[in-house]
């Protein structure tokens, strides 16, 4: 099947942090008049380069060994990159960094905590019972601090919904774990598991990758792919300057 073909495109980066030599990236395509699915690669695991400024293509290229391919992908009005790490740090924390902080009890839960976790993260937390890492107490600033370093290299894509409300080409931050029956290390949800790559191991960064990009997917054809869940917008009454962690809704 040629590339032509396809009304839209999700690209997953399971991000490894600076000096990381595991990232990986995953590419899917979305072809309405079959309902089907295209897997155009997984990326072995790899590291970006220390001599050049990372950009879309240095996630593309492992991921896509044609060059057509990687042309024609780069060329898909709708086009999504899901990335499975923080875009934006806790708005009290930018108060605290900037001296404008205001008094902070010790909070009861680390969730309640303003300078460890946004708004979005403690409605995931109220939501499923689940606690992301914080991208300020956790590693995790090492994977958000590359991501958010990278945005402004990711060609026309928009952040969304921060920069954005919503976009054709858009960059997203996505939770694969919320797809998942358990833990970090678990198999998705029966509904998703005919729809990745057969190769691809449990638990493992490149399985975490393709979930990003069906997530990423779902984003780009407009919630249209009707293999996938439903994407999880985010509640009209949330302020958006943190950002929004997009997942699949959970039956």
């Amino acid at each position: 099947m040629t590339m032509e073909h396809m009304d839209a495109i999700g690209i997953g980066w399971d991000v490894r942090g600076w000096q990381g030599n595991a990232q990986a990236v995953a590419v899917v395509g979305w072809q309405a008049r079959e309902q089907r699915l295209h897997w155009f690669g997984v990326s072995p695991l790899f590291r970006l380069s220390s001599r050049v400024a990372p950009d879309l293509d240095a996630l593309l290229r492992p991921a896509l060994q044609d060059e057509m391919n990687l042309m024609q992908v780069l060329a898909c009005p709708q086009l999504a990159l899901g990335i499975d790490a923080p875009l934006a740090f806790p708005r009290a924390l930018g108060d605290l960094l900037a001296g404008r902080a205001t008094e902070c009890a010790v909070p009861q839960r680390e969730i309640d905590n303003p300078y460890a976790y946004r708004d979005c993260e403690r409605w995931l937390h109220q939501q499923y019972g689940k606690k992301p890492l914080s991208a300020t107490f956790d590693r995790l600033g090492n994977n958000a601090t590359l991501a958010l370093a990278m945005l402004p290299r990711l060609a026309d894509l928009q952040l969304v919904p921060r920069q954005q409300p919503e976009a054709d080409r858009a960059v997203l931050e996505v939770y694969p774990a919320l797809a998942k029956v358990g833990g970090k290390a678990s198999a998705v949800r029966a509904e998703l598991q005919p729809h990745l790559p057969a190769e691809l191991v449990t638990g493992t960064d490149r399985y975490d990758a393709a979930i990003c990009a069906l997530m990423a997917l779902q984003y780009a054809a407009k919630g249209s792919v009707s293999l996938l869940p439903t994407l999880i917008q985010p509640p009209a009454d949330m302020a958006l300057d943190e950002g929004w962690v997009y997942h699949f809704a959970r039956p």
